[in-house]
């Protein structure tokens, strides 16, 4: 199995975890990811004004690209996959965009390539398959945190099922775990808000900690770079701010499918403590 491999630029630089368990466990499952060569930003969001074709040119060109070495491109990012998913989506369904971009472009580019999140592929290649290659069954109550740059809006990104996504609880039980149902998984975690309006972010992020550890999670599991650290990262001026947060460790999804494999990962980038958690996983493969 091989797939054209579009990492984006946070998982270059902050979210290298992210990207490397990613690697790693695609190589131990036998899947091939050939990196993009010479790719860009994304865009970093969707444009909201129906008007700002030019915000769609960095994703329509990455799209372009990838379609010479292959019919698909694979990402790992949620926000990378809600651009790249929407700008596609706008060029096969908006002739008007289409011409605008492909005219910026010099290209004939027309919606052929299929943007396919990582933890889709994973789904492609089968849990069954992957349940059959866990080395470590780890064992723990795991929180599906979706988020919403995987989910909305829905009819463009044909991502699950929008109001009740089941693909990441399929994937935490073909790694070991239980997954744990809360009503908050599919909340925003306050986004971008972080950054002019904190205060906001923190009150998304504490609600989404708290319904999960409530519900007996011992840990949360999620795709996002900006989703991690919102709720990972920032946990401890969270906790400043509420005095009954609830801690609980946050794990990239690619973290406990390496761990599962029986892969060496660094944790040493974790803002919680994770000790406890890696010390159960390692002693479930003893």
């Amino acid at each position: 199995m091989k797939a054209v491999y579009y990492p984006g630029c946070t998982l270059h630089e902050k979210a290298k975890e992210l990207d490397d368990g990613a690697r790693k466990a695609a190589q131990a499952l036998g899947i091939e990811l050939v990196e993009l060569p010479e790719w860009t930003c994304c865009g970093a969001a969707f444009p909201l004004s129906k008007d700002n074709v030019i915000g769609m040119v960095s994703a329509a060109r990455i799209l372009s690209n990838a379609r010479k070495y292959g019919d698909r491109i694979t990402t790992l990012c949620s926000f990378c996959y809600n651009v790249l998913q929407r700008v596609n989506t706008a060029i096969k369904e908006d002739p008007e965009k289409k011409a605008k971009l492909n005219a910026y472009l010099e290209d004939n580019y027309g919606g052929e390539v299929k943007v396919v999140h990582y933890i889709e592929m994973l789904a492609e290649y089968g849990f069954e398959n992957i349940r059959k290659k866990i080395k470590k069954p780890l064992k723990l109550k795991l929180a599906p945190y979706y988020g919403c740059q995987l989910l909305r809006p829905e009819k463009e990104l044909h991502f699950d099922i929008a109001d009740r996504p089941t693909i990441l609880e399929k994937f935490i039980e073909s790694i070991g775990c239980t997954p744990v149902d809360f009503p908050y998984k599919t909340e925003c975690c306050g986004s971008y808000h972080i950054l002019k309006a904190p205060e906001s972010a923190y009150r998304c992020s504490y609600k989404i900690i708290n319904n999960a550890a409530s519900n007996g999670a011992e840990a949360l599991v999620v795709t996002c770079p900006l989703c991690y650290f919102n709720i990972e990262t920032e946990q401890g001026k969270i906790a400043a701010a509420y005095s009954d947060l609830k801690p609980i460790p946050v794990f990239y999804i690619t973290e406990v499918l390496a761990m599962a494999l029986g892969i060496e990962v660094d944790m040493t980038r974790h803002s919680v403590d994770v000790s406890e958690i890696v010390k159960k996983c390692a002693e479930a493969g003893a």
